[in-house]
């Protein structure tokens, strides 16, 4: 059953997408444009909302068919869409990045690309802009919500309570644990359908406000308002920066401007910010915003990909009209039928084809991005420069057991591994922090041989070896496993060496100036703790980061893609990612002169310029950690003492 068609809420989505294609394309014009996708949640719960309260006040409420007229609105265009980035990414991507476009596919189709989404939140995650698939996280927590939703209504109906009072409790506390994710946990902030549930009950409730239901008495309207929307919405879309706490207290704007423009349209003679919302232009765009909103960021990513680099304006310009052409013709050819054909034919055609897209990507991500069929004739490289990127655990280089302070990986804390350089022999040194701790072993324990000492590496993933500090990221619950493992290795008498490595992007230009003194304050602690129990401390300054994948760098690419920035690092504008770190050793070494800073960076740079590539070998594994290769190369200039 339908509502009232209202035009004006059409005008409102495009304006939501045109926010979101001009953030995604022009950041620096629309620095605030994420914010569309809140206008949209918005719009969906109310529309949503609407559609179930006059179903069950007529008495031909169906859950069935109000699910099947999801799917029919929802799969066409995101099964097509899908199946196309699945096939531009078997001629487009290398291995490692099918693999992820087959997992968000299967996430997608899954409705749960939230939630895979937010686990890849962490240490490990690649950049936003090289996932074709990563704007389907809205419409996981949409659809969440439409599976939930109709079930808490059927329940609060049947239990005679009164609806509003309750939607008003659940939309409070979801917009409470925004509040306190935003602070303490962005990904879940972000992601998570619980604390973006209250944007969607935003909607709800003014559904329950134009119903004929307890809760139908508008208060009076204030006809400057709308205006003070439009103004509020636009100040956002040009001010707010993707460095805010979002969404949080500051999605109020957006969520609150839209309930007063669609709870404020007028039944008759619309003033003329109703007369530009209900524009033929307006609700034409308003119309393709969910095919469009498909459509641009796989093809915006897809184009990133190519050029291996942010693609120059006027390309980005051609890629938002080609996606509107897409959008159009999604809309037209696929959308439009599918709603006149017959329901049982059409659901069953969708069914079969997200059934088999499903089984595709499984396949696709179980082989590894069909590495072993398909990645070699891709991207040809040399067997030894292939070593290079291989996992250290398959190639038989660590060992996992049992022992005295393993290393723990992130988000796996059951999975442990003890790395000595000898292990018939006691451990002399210590090697402790992150992943790139790992990564760096393998030359520094050779360091360390040649000095006669036996290397071990401790820590856990994600962390800051740091004594008693707290990261203001602290996901992975770092804290206690640090600390024991600092006042272990301080307590261990064999132990004459510590070498501290970790990665250089903890703190940056955006920590406050609070937190940068608590983390100089845990880098003195820390530093003084081994200097008491007489043991020689050991600071890498944070090794240079790629940021792509530097197997591009070491054969033929596909269908013409182009290597990335020549396959160098400009090392002055990578090192200001990790200003704060170097500065903070800088400062340590004034207050303990016999602190070692070595820095990494003087070995594989050479005028401020690093290459991915020396010696017919990559330097990096991936997009930040060190190969075995360049590994080696830092150990052989490292000179322990």
């Amino acid at each position: 059953m339908s509502i009232p068609y209202r035009a004006e809420i059409d005008g409102l989505r495009a304006l939501a997408i045109l926010a979101v294609l001009g953030y995604h394309a022009f950041p620096s014009v629309f620095p605030g444009g994420f914010i569309g996708v809140d206008v949209f949640f918005v719009i969906s719960g109310y529309l949503i909302t609407s559609i179930l309260i006059k179903e069950q006040n007529n008495g031909d409420f169906s859950i069935r068919g109000f699910y099947a007229r999801r799917i029919i609105r929802i799969l066409p265009a995101l099964t097509l869409v899908i199946i196309a980035c699945l096939l531009a990414g078997w001629f487009l991507l290398i291995a490692e990045e099918y693999k992820s476009l087959a997992k968000h596919a299967l996430g997608g189709l899954g409705f749960v690309s939230n939630l895979v989404l937010w686990q890849e939140t962490g240490y490990f995650d690649k950049a936003a802009e090289l996932k074709p698939l990563l704007n389907l996280w809205s419409l996981g927590i949409e659809e969440q919500f439409y599976i939930a939703w109709p079930l808490v209504l059927l329940v609060l109906q049947r239990s005679g309570k009164r609806n509003i009072q309750i939607i008003w409790i659940l939309t409070m506390v979801s917009f409470a644990l925004s509040v306190w994710a935003v602070f303490n946990d962005r990904g879940q902030a972000f992601y998570s359908p619980l604390s973006r549930a209250w944007e969607l009950l935003a909607g709800a409730i003014l559904a329950f406000r134009r119903a004929p239901t307890e809760y139908s008495h508008k208060a009076a309207y204030i006809t400057w308002l709308p205006a003070l929307a439009l103004v509020m919405l636009a100040t956002a879309v040009f001010s707010f920066q993707s460095t805010y706490p979002f969404p949080g207290p500051l999605a109020l704007i957006p969520v609150l401007s839209c309930a007063i423009l669609i709870d404020h349209a007028p039944a008759k003679t619309p003033s003329r910010i109703y007369q530009f919302l209900s524009s033929k232009p307006a609700v034409w765009t308003g119309l393709i915003s969910y095919p469009l909103y498909l459509w641009h960021w796989p093809l915006l990513s897809f184009s990133r990909i190519i050029h291996a680099d942010e693609p120059p304006a006027f390309a980005r310009a051609i890629v938002m009209l080609c996606s509107i052409a897409l959008a159009y013709a999604t809309y037209k050819l696929i959308e439009r039928p599918a709603k006149r054909l017959s329901r049982r034919l059409v659901i069953s055609v969708l069914i079969i084809l997200s059934i088999l897209a499903a089984i595709v990507s499984g396949h696709v991500f179980q082989k590894d991005g069909l590495e072993r069929s398909r990645h070699k004739k891709i991207i040809a490289m040399s067997e030894q420069v292939r070593e290079d990127f291989t996992d250290f655990e398959d190639r038989g280089l660590i060992k996992e057991g049992t022992c005295d302070l393993p290393f723990i990986f992130p988000d796996h804390p059951k999975r442990q591994i003890c790395l000595v350089a000898r292990h018939d022999q006691p451990q002399t040194a210590l090697l402790i922090g992150d992943s790139h701790a790992v990564h760096a072993f393998w030359g520094l324990a050779d360091a360390f041989v040649r000095i006669d000492q036996n290397l071990k590496v401790t820590g856990r993933g994600a962390c800051v070896p740091f004594l008693g500090y707290t990261s203001p990221n602290n996901r992975y619950e770092c804290q206690p496993h640090v600390d024991q493992i600092l006042t272990s290795a301080a307590q261990m008498k064999d132990v004459r060496s510590v070498v501290l490595v970790f990665r250089g992007r903890y703190i940056g230009n955006q920590t406050s100036p609070d937190d940068y003194n608590e983390f100089l304050k845990a880098m003195e602690r820390t530093v003084a703790l081994f200097s008491r129990s007489g043991k020689k401390v050991y600071a890498f300054l944070p090794v240079v980061e790629p940021g792509f994948d530097p197997r591009l760098c070491a054969g033929t690419l596909p269908l013409g893609r182009t290597t990335p920035k020549n396959c160098t690092i400009d090392q002055v504008q990578d090192q200001r990612k990790s200003r704060m770190i170097n500065e903070a050793w800088t400062t340590m070494k004034s207050r303990f002169p016999d602190l070692v800073v070595f820095d990494p960076n003087g070995v594989i740079c050479a005028q401020e310029k690093c290459s991915v590539m020396q010696l017919g070998h990559s330097i990096f594994k991936d997009e930040n950690h060190l190969s075995h290769f360049g590994s080696m190369l830092i150990g052989e200039h490292f000179k322990p003492r």
